[in-house]
């Protein structure tokens, strides 16, 4: 009998040991995580308790920030240019984001080509939620005459959107008028008249 209580003795004194171990090791953790912190506030040079946030969406009324955006496929209306500006001043543009392998996005690229025949002063831009490469390569096997295609990656933050599919109505000065969740022609007939007016 004696030699098991020495047993669960020596088994109490180990399991001891061992938390032991265990919460020197989380106090050692939690230093060096606290440190690593208190770089990055002092790198990033923010107070003690500020919250880091992404670039916020923009909102509605508000200007976009100015951006050069890589053109992907040019529309066939201005072949020469391989730059969008967004936030500019020009003409008004639809942006539609969307990607090939959305269910709600189905059909959205015949309402883009359809819209764009139809509403002149509006420039329509296709912004795939893919990869550059991947997006030259869609647009390469489906062309949409009289669209640019741009990546969703290389708009600026305000424009990017968390979901597809997603539609920005821009006004001449640049500024934000319209956000909504396109479904089909109807809604970027609808975009391209109040962006047009």
């Amino acid at each position: 009998m004696t030699a098991v209580w020495i047993a669960s003795a020596v088994l109490a004194w180990v399991v001891v040991a061992l938390l032991v171990a265990v919460v020197l090791s989380t106090l050692r953790q939690t230093a060096e995580l606290r440190a690593r912190v208190d770089d990055l506030e002092e790198l990033l040079d923010v107070g003690a308790g500020a919250v880091l946030e992404p670039d916020p969406a923009a909102h509605l009324g508000e200007r976009v920030p100015e951006a050069a955006v890589p053109i992907l496929a040019p529309a066939d209306l201005e072949p020469a240019r391989s730059v969008l500006a967004l936030g500019a001043p020009g003409e008004p543009a639809v942006l539609v984001l969307h990607s090939p392998t959305c269910a709600s996005c189905v059909g959205l690229e015949d309402a883009l080509r359809t819209a764009a025949t139809e509403a002149p002063g509006v420039r329509f831009v296709s912004a795939l939620a893919l990869r550059p490469e991947a997006a030259a390569a869609h647009r390469a096997a489906h062309p949409l005459p009289g669209v640019a295609t741009v990546a969703v990656d290389d708009l600026p933050a305000a424009l990017q959107g968390e979901s597809t599919p997603a539609l920005h109505g821009l006004d001449g000065a640049g500024v934000l008028r319209l956000v909504e969740r396109p479904r089909g022609v109807a809604d970027l007939r609808a975009a391209a008249a109040a962006l047009g007016t």
